[in-house]
């Protein structure tokens, strides 16, 4: 297969990073959501619950610019599939979209109910009233998301070891 020809099957460099990046960052932020509790109260604390934020206000970013990207430049590639393969996979793009989008947005709502410092270096002003109805909206929300995800990588796995149509190295750099 030409250079060409191989290059027209994968997503352009800068749509494959910014994929790359909100999984590793989703990765990250879960993470480390599992386990700031385990921190005793105090700065320890403070600190995860910081970087946890960050990261989710760099996935902000990351999304926003993903978003834009996918609008104007990004390469568009013909569907992997045909019927109802392709209603499934349009159906769980646009539902990490809208659910990363959303639980950004309650992210920063919990923060600001919370009233959480950042760093020790300022704090948001809180309202208590709504925190546990965020908090839990926010649980909800990251759940949905791995489940989408699970089933996003399930399929990309099925493309490439079931149906062997080359789906999943679409987001493989091509080699130079």
């Amino acid at each position: 297969m030409s250079s060409s020809a191989t290059t027209a099957l994968h997503y352009d460099r800068t749509t494959i990073m910014l994929h790359w990046a909100v999984v590793i960052l989703i990765t990250l932020i879960w993470g480390i959501a599992q386990i700031i509790d385990l921190f005793p109260r105090g700065p320890l604390r403070v600190d995860a619950r910081s970087l946890h934020i960050m990261l989710g206000l760099a996935l902000a970013a990351v999304m926003v610019g993903r978003i834009v990207w996918r609008i104007g430049n990004g390469r568009v590639l013909p569907p992997a599939g045909q019927g109802v393969m392709q209603t499934a996979a349009r159906a769980i793009h646009h539902a990490l979209y809208v659910l990363v989008c959303g639980e950004v947005m309650l992210g920063m709502t919990f923060a600001w109910v919370r009233g959480d410092s950042i760093f020790g270096w300022f704090s948001l002003p809180g309202y208590p009233p709504l925190r546990e109805i965020i908090g839990d909206l926010h649980e909800i929300g990251a759940n949905l998301i791995l489940i989408t995800v699970g089933a996003h990588a399930a399929a990309a796995l099925l493309h490439h070891f079931v149906l062997r149509d080359g789906v999943l190295l679409r987001m493989i750099p091509p080699k130079a």
